[in-house]
This record gives C-alpha cells, structure tokens and sequence, in this order.
C-alpha cells in the first residue's frame, strides 16, 4: 500500500503514565506492536506525527506510550483521535487476506472482465465480509459480494481490480425493481 493506514481510533487511556488505549480497527492489535510512529489526526484533519515509546496488545486494544504524552490527562485529551501508519510500518497479511483500505475503490470485473463497478465498501455480515460494489457513476444497482475464494477469484493490487465468478442469481438479489 502506498497510503497511511488507519490503524483505529484512541479509546480511552490506561494508567496515570500516558499510555493510551487503541480500538484497532482490524481487531488484532499484536499486529501493531512494531509501530515506530503514528500519525494522529484530530478532527481538523491535520495529523501530527508522534515517536511510540512502547506499544502492547491488551485484551482486544492496542496500548502506546507515545513520547510526549506523560500523564492521564494528555492521554485523555486524546479520545477520539484517528491513528494511521505509514505505508513502511503496516504489517504484511497472510495469502489471501487484505486491508479494507485496500480494496475501496478497485475496479470489479467479471470472469470476461466486463466492468461491474468499484468496491465502495467492505459490510462485515454475520461471520463474512461483504464487497459493496456500485456501478460507475451511481445509480441504484449496488451488488453484494461474498468476500470468499469461490467467488472473489484474484485481487489485483498493483492493478487495483478484483475479479469475481458470481454465481448465477447472485445480481438480481439486490435487485430493486420489482
């Protein structure tokens, strides 16, 4: 990927040193426990790179020590804040795993590679993820894609494509015409 990475949003704090607690969006926070830096970003927009002292997995959250952040108080005042990484700091992911930010926006394609979209978004659905894919310029005909090997046959990410083998049917099932 050559774009941060949002990493998830500060919790909370824990302790009267600083740290502050992560809801990491992935779920996994083990997979951040090497981060160097984080960039945080505030409402406004404008992230502010800061050096993590220590980072570790607690539960289901990330806790950092992040240089500068020395009491309960500045941790605190950080609540809400979005964490990114950069592109050299986000973690590989097994074979056929990918990171959500990847694949928003790639183009869809059918097995004859006739276009069917881009992935708007990425639905998690009762134990499954789903690729939300809209026509190009909008319209009601959005289609639901299970995120699963049969279906999703290649993810292209240096040609930002994902090709599908949908099954028969699966089109006119987020039909709303009738």
């Amino acid at each position: 990927m050559g774009a941060p990475l949002a990493i998830g949003t500060v919790a909370g704090h824990r302790g009267i040193t600083g740290e502050v607690t992560v809801r990491v969006g992935s779920g996994l926070a083990e997979r951040w426990l090497a981060l160097r830096t984080v960039s945080v970003e505030r409402g406004t927009g404008s992230a502010r790179e800061m050096h993590v002292e220590s980072a570790r997995a607690y539960r289901d959250r990330l806790v950092l020590k992040l240089r500068g952040i020395d009491d309960a108080g500045q941790a605190e005042a950080l609540r809400g804040a979005r964490l990114l990484a950069s592109p050299d700091q986000i973690p590989a992911l097994p074979e056929g795993t990918y990171w959500i930010a990847e694949l928003i926006g790639m183009t869809a394609l059918d097995e004859t590679g006739a276009e069917l979209g881009r992935v708007q978004d990425v639905v998690e659905a009762g134990g499954g993820h789903l690729l939300r894919v809209c026509p190009e310029g909008g319209g009601d005909e959005e289609l639901l894609v299970p995120m699963v090997r049969e279906i999703v046959v290649t993810v292209d990410a240096r040609a930002r494509c994902v090709r599908l083998r949908l099954p028969e049917g699966l089109a006119d099932l987020n039909r709303t015409d009738g």
